[in-house]
């Protein structure tokens, strides 16, 4: 699987400008590497740093947002079923929720993965609304941050060619 990865990822840097956006966004779709992962690869293999931030952002977006739709619908048919307590885990998420709430884990988003942070706030009961509405506010904010730290970071490189691990 890695070296599939890899091999794609070189492929991108030799291919049109249309194919390294579409490769972006097929990368930032795959849940744990979203746009953390996407931005900082198109960014260090020379694509256009916008536009490269706002594809990721957006497929980060849309895979989140459909996997919240598809997971509100599981939960309500689950909740409707269910008369026990829950396990271990749950009560361990909807702790995290009831001291984070839905800002405060739309916003761990790279530290747990986004669409661990949509779960955990849905099965928690939060309006899938709400929710969605967060996480598009995490996943922007996040991937304008990481856009900016790493196109400098990158730029900074140029300047340095002592410590540029591509030249």
């Amino acid at each position: 699987m890695i070296e599939w990865f890899q091999d794609f990822v070189i492929t991108l840097t030799q291919a049109d400008t249309w194919v390294q956006y579409l490769g972006t966004l097929f990368i930032s779709i795959i849940p744990f590497f979203e746009s953390y992962v996407a931005i900082p690869i198109g960014i260090v293999f020379g694509f256009p740093s916008i536009q490269i931030v706002a594809i990721a952002a957006v497929g980060n977006w849309l895979s989140v947002m459909v996997f919240i739709w598809l997971l509100s619908g599981l939960r309500e048919k689950v909740v409707k079923k269910r008369t026990n307590k829950g396990s271990k885990r749950n009560n361990r998420a909807q702790n995290i929720f009831n001291k984070y709430g839905v800002a405060g884990i739309s916003f761990a988003g790279p530290i747990i993965c986004f669409h661990v942070c949509a779960a955990i706030s849905v099965a928690s009961g939060a309006s899938k609304a709400y929710v969605s509405l967060w996480q598009a506010i995490g996943i922007g904010a996040w991937s304008i941050a990481l856009g900016v730290a790493f196109h400098y970071g990158v730029n900074l490189l140029e300047y340095l060619p002592n410590l540029n691990p591509f030249s």
